[in-house]
């Protein structure tokens, strides 16, 4: 044993530790978790590196081993290829589709940062009272902003309340992950320095909330401008954002002032491509170095070309096949929801569309990715169970229903295979496949759902893209938990709700595991929604490229990367 270890997690347990921290430890010592979980939780919690190393030469079979630094090459401008944002305004509280939440990540920083562990970022440390309803954040010093404004805690302040507020239109898209999680004038200074943030209910996995995962949580100064976000540089990142024109590209400079030192590139030039294959000739053509993601069906000259390297990233992304449960009454019925689901091949789809670079999803949001992921029964092809199905609901003949999603990645021919699929059980589904602008249009508050009238949360069959999450909250609390802001489903099951709210709460990983499952099984039986697939996050850039690590949270960072 090693001594020394022992005695400095006895003197933290005994000191420093609370209820959420020792429960942690103790599920390492009795073999309920193993290293990479425990490493991964106690991300969450805020222990330092010397408590981590210290469990873990005690429980976990020895210290971790860190990698040496990469020794990077300064200058150069790294060229990007980027999906284009659908809207001409970019606007960091109500980040939603993947070219804009890149364009703005680029610059902006967050109080933590996800990629695989929990990391500082602007936050220090973090640390929660005894049930994890309210979690204190010391703030990094010494940090400007791109103007040279300096940063505080009036600024966290800012960012959260305007993330939160009602009185902001339209309402921040991070209420997808903070809605019943945190509401106006819960985020309150304690010094210039630190913040507590005050939860509507405890919520063991707050900290990811404010990661960059939660895309819109980008730090801005107190005295922001909603609708200035590409006038002026105002981040605190490794690069300011220096120019946008909207559908073209845009540029970034590194920032001198940066907290982190000198960034390795002098800048970022952004190229948005709308068609993958204009994105792909551009990789092979050295016209860009990087691209933000690649699709396996649609890049495979690029997956085995020996000129470059592709970057993988095991995830939760994913799509929903959603089944609203009161817009067409042919779909109302649970038993012809579970019909459908049963006539998918998902090893077959996996093989397909993805080579293999994906996990079977089982019609839940809880990835095998997940920790806290319960194990339950595997939903498979099963053409003479929905048969049945169909029958004992009245529909043994079939009807006819459309199917709404839009033109990106894999998802049109994700459409046309469940279109080809419901055919065994006489479903005949009509395909109606738009841009992804015209998918995404109009409200997303009020009319006769409470969802506004753009056409992914109003349609009754519709196919959605899922980026990445650390944890599965976003997933229950947004897209299911009844009155979600994304709940396009229009889901409502009061048991549901009430696991969800113990699931967030748990702090033991078995009792997240306990509720995960009871989460899982409602939802194969009431199936508002299929989850086929969950695929890895593959971007692709050349040889050169250096120090650069993927994010299945689609966040391109760039303040270690390097050209060699």
């Amino acid at each position: 044993m090693d001594r020394e270890a022992m005695e400095h997690l006895d003197a933290y347990r005994l000191g420093a530790a609370g209820p959420l921290e020792n429960s942690l430890i103790d599920d390492l010592a009795d073999g309920e978790i193993d290293r990479a979980t425990f490493i991964r939780h106690a991300s969450i919690l805020g222990l330092s590196a010397t408590v981590v190393g210290s469990a873990l030469a005690v429980f976990g079979g020895g210290r971790p081993a860190y990698a040496a630094p990469i020794a990077h090459r300064a200058g150069g401008r790294l060229r990007l290829g980027v999906t284009p944002p659908p809207a001409a305004l970019i606007e960091p509280h109500n980040l939603a589709e993947l070219g804009e939440l890149i364009t703005c990540g680029i610059a902006g920083e967050y109080l933590t940062r996800s990629v695989g562990t929990l990391k500082p970022e602007l936050a220090l440390s973090w640390k929660a009272n005894k049930n994890a309803s309210v979690w204190t954040f010391k703030l990094r010093k010494g940090v400007k902003f791109a103007n040279g404004a300096p940063f505080s805690a009036a600024d966290v302040i800012a960012t959260y309340e305007r993330l939160v507020s009602s009185k902001v239109n339209p309402p921040s898209a991070a209420l997808s992950a903070l809605k019943g999680v945190l509401s106006p004038g819960g985020t309150k200074k304690v010094d210039d320095f630190t913040v507590a943030f005050h939860l509507d209910s405890p919520n063991a996995s707050f900290p990811y909330l404010t990661s960059s995962t939660t895309y819109q949580a980008i730090i801005l100064p107190k005295a922001y401008k909603i609708g200035t976000f590409t006038d002026t540089p105002q981040t605190t990142g490794a690069f300011a954002l220096t120019s946008y024109t909207p559908g073209v590209g845009a540029t970034y400079d590194r920032n001198e002032s940066w907290w982190g030192g000198k960034a390795p590139l002098d800048g970022v030039d952004v190229t948005y491509y709308a068609d993958s294959a204009a994105a792909t000739a551009a990789l092979l053509g050295r016209q860009v170095d990087l691209l933000n993601q690649i699709q396996v069906l649609s890049a495979r000259p690029l997956l085995n070309n020996s000129r470059l390297q592709i970057f993988k990233a095991h995830g939760a992304t994913h799509r929903e096949v959603i089944m609203a449960v009161d817009m067409d009454a042919n779909l109302r019925d649970y038993r012809v929801r579970q019909a459908i689901a049963l006539t998918l091949d998902r090893p077959g789809i996996v093989k397909k569309l993805f080579a293999g670079l994906a996990d079977v999803g089982n019609d839940s949001p809880f990835a095998p990715v997940f920790p806290s992921t319960a194990k339950v029964p595997q939903r498979s092809k099963n053409i003479a169970l929905a048969k049945k199905l169909m029958a004992q609901a009245g529909k043994e003949r079939g009807f006819k229903v459309t199917l709404t999603t839009e033109k990106v990645g894999e998802i049109p021919a994700l459409a046309a295979i469940v279109k080809e699929s419901a055919k065994q059980i006489n479903v005949d589904i009509a395909l109606k496949i738009i841009t992804v602008k015209a998918y995404f249009a109009g409200t997303y508050t009020g009319g006769a759902y409470g969802l506004g009238n753009t056409p992914w949360l109003n349609t009754p069959m519709n196919i959605t893209d899922w980026n990445h999450r650390a944890v599965p909250n976003v997933y229950l609390t947004s897209s299911l938990v009844t009155g979600g802001v994304w709940n396009a489903a229009h889901y409502k099951n009061a048991a549901f709700d009430k696991l969800v709210k113990s699931y967030t709460g748990a702090v033991a990983l078995s009792d997240q595991r306990k509720y995960a499952k009871q989460l899982q099984t409602i939802l194969l039986r009431d199936t508002p929604q299929i989850y086929p697939y969950f695929y890895n996050y593959l971007t692709a850039g050349a040889k050169n490229v250096k120090g650069y690590e993927t994010d299945p949270a689609t966040q391109v960072y760039l303040s270690r990367t390097s050209l060699a």
